[in-house]
């Protein structure tokens, strides 16, 4: 109440507004320190703006690297094959583009035993049950033939196949019956059959003995219980056919529409990288809440150069890391080599004939040079990881919490939540001032309205004396 009788009694005495002056002279304090602070804090937060458009920008860029980074992002495969009635070829995602001489000079066969023609196919034994005995690999099995029939024979053994791996077949010969056993492929698998009744009687030798593939791969040799032929060379599934003319020859090339793809992305990514640098770098810039934002900033121009190195470095793989004489990817070992390039605005840039031309030559080199040949490195791995995955290694690590990018981060946070503390205490002062100076005017006020009352009663004073004598 008494702070609303000093404010209204204001100006009373002197007729002057002493309010609106206090404040007047508090505002003029206020405004350019409030400014300066503003300022301090607008600039701060554009600062924090342009640090998260570049951890975007690396982002995005991490993200199209990442889609190169594995051998088997190159795995969707094209194969040609000189001699397809001989070898069938089909492939996973962990299979890797090769050049391949196969040569098939035998196949894999299963032993194959024929029974003595039976003359009725009705009854074995005179109906007696009896036993089949299979010898594989020295241990022998018998099955009971309780239906003594060629169908109940077929019936018996056919119910076994999981266990002894032998299958049964009845033929009619026309007139006749022959039951036919086969068993597995490959040599472990050979078998002899035998029969505790006389009427169930085999040739004295094999339609078929068993045996394994055998093969050679870039002149290796190579033997296979089966003619399916899928552990020699990882991801890649040969079905083997019928022997070779000499040796057939296998190419596995990457499928360039998806590749190229990738890299085209690649190339998007990195531009729109660039561009955001360019604004951020750029004082002039137009663009709003982060536009220039960066502008001399160190850190911004170190990680445009580290990304730039990203594209430009040699990245040949050695296979003597000790001499380093025997690089395995001589031919193709850096990114210009598969169209790659800057044009003379520092833009990224990708010539699809050479990367056309890199592909139908070195496809083994080119897988290389993105990827080290590796699948599913680490981030914290320090083996060689080719361009694409050395470039998601570096920029993981400028997006680690613990980064100099993220620690800028955080201390521009800390700065502006200062200017905020400081924009209270400036407010807390403009207030005590704004207060003190309501006092001090009060005072002035109160001397003021004293004065004038004494001139005015002086002044009556004297105009009663002069009356008095001008009425003598």
């Amino acid at each position: 109440m008494a702070s609303t009788n000093l404010i209204s009694a204001l100006g009373a005495g002197s007729g002057v507004d002493v309010k609106a002056l206090a404040e007047s002279l508090v505002e003029a304090e206020r405004v350019p320190r409030k400014e300066r602070i503003d300022t301090k804090i607008k600039q701060t937060e554009a600062k924090i703006s342009g640090y998260g458009a570049l951890k975007f920008a690396l982002s995005e860029l991490q993200t199209a690297f990442k889609a190169l980074n594995d051998a088997r992002d190159f795995s969707t495969l094209t194969a040609t094959n000189s001699q397809t009635s001989a070898i069938g070829i089909s492939t996973d995602s962990s299979a890797t583009a090769g050049v391949y001489n196969i040569e098939v000079t035998q196949l894999a066969q299963a032993t194959r035993w024929a029974s003595n023609s039976i003359a009725s196919g009705t009854t074995f034994n005179s109906g007696s049950t009896f036993n089949l005995t299979f010898t594989v690999g020295g241990i022998s099995t018998d099955i009971e033939i309780s239906t003594a029939t060629p169908e109940g024979v077929v019936t018996a053994v056919n119910a076994q196949t999981s266990t002894t791996g032998i299958s049964a077949q009845l033929i009619n010969t026309g007139g006749a019956y022959t039951l036919v056993f086969t068993g597995e492929e490959g040599a472990d698998n050979d078998f002899t059959v035998s029969s505790a009744s006389a009427d169930l009687t085999f040739q004295t030798t094999a339609l078929q003995s068993a045996q394994d593939a055998m093969l050679s791969i870039n002149g290796i040799d190579i033997t296979s219980s089966s003619n399916t032929v899928d552990e020699a060379l990882e991801g890649i599934t040969l079905s083997l056919y019928t022997t070779t003319s000499g040796s057939a020859r296998v190419s596995l090339t990457p499928e360039i529409s998806t590749v190229k793809a990738n890299i085209q992305a690649l190339v998007t990514a990195y531009n729109n990288f660039s561009e955001s640098v360019k604004i951020l770098n750029d004082r002039s810039s137009d663009v709003e809440e982060f536009g220039g934002a960066l502008a001399g900033d160190s850190l911004l121009q170190s990680i445009k150069s580290q990304v730039r190195s990203m594209i430009t470095g040699d990245f040949t793989l050695y296979t003597d890391t000790v001499n380093l004489t025997d690089p395995e990817n001589a031919n193709i070992n850096a990114a210009w080599q598969v169209g790659l390039s800057f044009d003379r605005n520092g833009k990224l840039q990708l010539d699809e004939t050479k990367l056309n031309s890199a592909f139908s030559q070195y496809p083994t080199e080119v897988v290389t040079l993105f990827t080290a040949n590796t699948n599913d490195l680490s981030v914290y791995s320090t083996d060689s990881a080719g361009l694409a995955g050395t470039a998601v290694r570096e920029i993981d690590e400028m997006l680690r919490s613990t980064s100099l990018l993220t620690e800028q981060t955080t201390n521009a946070t800390k700065k502006v939540d200062v200017y905020k503390v400081d924009l209270e205490k400036l407010e807390e002062r403009m207030t005590a001032l704004l207060e003190r100076y309501m006092k001090q005017f009060a005072l002035m006020d109160s001397i003021v309205g004293n004065s004038n009352s004494m001139r005015e009663s002086m002044k009556s004073s004297f105009e009663g004396m002069m009356a008095s004598y001008t009425n003598k």
